[in-house]
C-alpha cells in the first residue's frame, strides 16, 4: 500500500560480512533500496507472488486506488 511514507519491509535483502543487517526499505516517493537496520522507520509486511500472478496496472498503489491482485 503506496501512503507516501517512508518504511522497512520485513525482508532482509542482506547481511554484511561483519553481521549488520541490510533490510528492503521504500522511500516516501515509493522507490525501493535497502538500509542498515539500526534507523527507526515503520514496519510493514512483504506479500510474495508467484510469477504466473497478475497485478492489474490500473491502481497506483493508495488505499483510494489500490493494486488489484487476480
Amino acid at each position: 500500500l503506496y501512503t507516501g511514507q517512508e518504511f522497512w519491509t520485513m525482508s532482509p535483502v542482506y547481511v554484511s560480512t561483519c553481521g549488520s543487517a541490510y533490510i528492503g526499505y521504500i522511500y516516501s516517493s515509493g522507490s525501493i533500496s535497502s538500509d542498515y537496520a539500526g534507523y527507526e522507520h515503520g514496519v510493514r509486511p512483504v506479500i510474495s507472488l508467484n510469477n504466473n500472478t497478475l497485478v492489474e496496472n490500473e491502481g497506483n498503489g493508495t488505499i483510494e486506488n489500490p493494486y488489484v491482485v487476480k
